[in-house]
C-alpha cells in the first residue's frame, strides 16, 4: 500500500514495447537494476509499467536492443500538476484545505466519556468547562493525569479516571463505587474516634455478627430508633472482676433487621395519551465552533407535535473530529385523547409500579419476605396500600460515650472530703 503511494507521488508511465530484440531490451534493464512492473506479453510485444526517471534512462538501452515503445497512459502526481498547472486557484484551494485541517487537528473538537452510571455525560462535561477544559481547546495545553486527578477529587464516587487523546477526540474513562456500603466502611476504617452502632429505624434483630465493640442486642431483640446495638469500647476487668478500664473502638458489625415499609400510590382511572397523526415536519442546520445556523421548517403548519433532534458530526476517520456538526428537526404531530383504564388494566398498572418499587428495594441490598399491599379500585381511582416486611442492614454510627474509671485511691480521698 506504502509503495503504491510512493509510486504515484513519483509518477510512472504504462507503456508498450516492440522491436527487435525485446528479451534482450528486458535483461538489460534488469543489469542496469531499472525496475519495471505489471509486466506483461501481448503478441509480439510488452506491456509494463515504469517510472518517469527510469523511463529518462532508456535511451541507450532502446538505441542498442533497435527497441521502440509507446506510451499507453501517464498516473501520478507530476502529471496531474501539469495537466492543471494553469488552475492555481484549485492548487491554492488543495494549500488551503491541507492547512486548515492542519490547524483543525491541533485542537480538541470532540470529548467523549464511558464508563459512568451515575453521573451524566453533561454533568462531566460541564465539570471539566469549569477547570478550563473544554471544546475548542490547544491540545498543548491539556494535561491528561491533571484531568485524572481533578475528577477523582470531584467526584467521591469515581474511584478510577483516565484521560487521552486521539486525533481531536479527549476520552475520558472513569470507574465508579457502586457499593455505598463499603464507601461507608471505608470512611470508618479512616477515623479513628471511637464509636457506636445505633438503630436508625424500629426493627426486631434477624441476625448479629460482631467483629468489634461489645453487643447489646441478639437475635430476637426489638429495638427502637436510636437503641444501642454494638458498643464501641471493651470492658477491662480486673482479679477482683471488677471494670478497671476501658478499651475503646471503633465499632463493626453486620446487624440484620426485620422492618417493615409502607407503601401508598394513588391514580386516577381516566389518562391522556399521545396518537401520532403521521404528518411530519423536518428542518436542516448546521453548527459551526459554538455558531448554529437553522433553517425554518417550511411545511405544512403542525398544532402539537414532538421535536426529535438528529446530530451528525463531522471526521475524517474514526477519530478526526471536526467543529462542523449537521443537524436534523424532526417534529411529528399528535392528539391528546382521554381513555380510562379497565379493571384489569389498571390493576396491571399498580402492581406494576409496585414490583418497580420492590425491585428499588432489592437493588439496595433489601429482602423482602412479607408483601401486605392491597390494590382497590374505587370506579375513579386506583389506590395501592399496605406494608412490606423485609429483612435489611440496620445500624448507622454514633460517637461513643467515654467512661472515666476512678482508682480506689481516689474514691478514698472523694469519701474523706464529704466527711469532712
Amino acid at each position: 500500500m506504502l509503495i503504491d503511494k510512493l509510486k504515484f507521488l513519483q509518477g510512472y508511465v504504462k507503456i508498450r514495447l516492440y522491436g527487435y530484440a525485446p528479451e534482450r531490451f528486458l535483461n538489460l534493464c534488469s543489469n542496469h537494476d531499472i525496475l519495471i512492473w505489471n509486466l506483461e506479453y501481448d503478441g509480439d510485444h510488452y506491456v509494463f509499467c515504469i517510472s518517469v526517471r527510469a523511463l529518462k534512462r532508456l535511451k541507450p538501452i532502446l538505441k542498442k536492443t533497435r527497441t521502440k515503445f509507446v506510451i499507453l497512459e501517464r498516473v501520478g502526481l507530476p502529471f496531474l500538476m501539469r495537466r492543471y498547472r494553469k488552475r492555481k486557484l484549485f492548487f491554492a484551494g488543495i494549500v488551503l484545505c491541507c492547512g486548515l485541517l492542519y490547524v483543525m487537528s491541533l485542537f480538541v473538537w470532540k470529548i467523549e466519556v464511558h464508563g459512568n452510571m451515575h453521573e451524566t455525560d453533561n454533568s462531566i462535561i460541564k465539570f471539566l468547562e469549569e477547570k478550563k477544559v473544554y471544546h475548542g481547546l490547544l491540545k498543548s495545553k491539556i494535561d491528561c493525569e491533571k484531568i485524572e486527578e481533578e475528577l477523582r477529587a470531584g467526584y467521591g464516587d469515581i474511584i478510577w479516571a483516565s484521560a487521552k487523546l486521539e486525533g481531536t477526540m479527549l476520552i475520558i474513562d472513569v470507574q465508579e463505587n457502586l457499593a455505598t456500603n463499603q464507601q461507608a466502611e471505608s470512611q470508618a476504617e479512616t477515623d479513628n474516634t471511637p464509636s457506636d452502632l445505633v438503630a436508625d429505624k424500629e426493627a426486631i434483630i434477624y441476625s448479629i455478627l460482631t467483629r468489634k465493640g461489645t453487643p447489646y442486642v441478639e437475635k430476637g431483640t426489638e429495638v427502637k430508633l436510636g437503641d444501642i446495638l454494638v458498643e464501641g469500647k471493651n470492658p477491662v476487668m480486673n482479679d477482683s472482676g471488677e471494670i478497671a478500664s476501658y478499651q475503646y473502638c471503633v465499632s463493626d458489625a453486620d446487624i440484620l433487621g426485620i422492618t417493615q415499609y409502607t407503601y401508598e400510590d394513588k391514580f386516577s382511572l381516566w389518562y391522556e395519551e399521545k396518537e401520532f397523526t403521521g404528518k411530519e415536519s423536518e428542518a436542516y442546520g448546521i453548527r459551526l465552533f459554538q455558531t448554529q445556523l437553522k433553517l425554518p421548517h417550511i411545511s405544512h403548519k403542525l398544532a402539537d407535535y414532538d421535536t426529535i433532534t438528529d446530530e451528525f458530526d463531522v471526521k475524517i476517520g474514526e477519530t478526526f473530529y471536526l467543529p462542523l456538526v449537521f443537524t436534523k428537526e424532526t417534529r411529528r404531530e399528535y392528539h391528546i385523547t382521554k381513555k380510562q383504564y379497565t379493571k384489569e388494566e389498571a390493576e396491571q398498572v399498580a402492581k406494576k409500579k409496585l414490583d418497580e418499587f420492590c425491585e428499588e428495594l432489592t437493588e439496595k441490598g433489601v429482602q423482602i419476605i412479607e408483601n401486605n399491599v392491597m390494590i382497590v379500585i374505587d370506579g375513579k381511582n386506583c389506590i395501592s396500600s399496605g406494608t412490606l416486611k423485609v429483612i435489611e442492614s440496620i445500624g448507622i454510627q454514633k460517637q461513643t460515650a467515654i467512661t472515666d474509671i476512678p482508682q480506689e485511691g481516689q474514691i478514698e480521698d472523694e469519701s474523706d472530703g464529704e466527711n469532712n
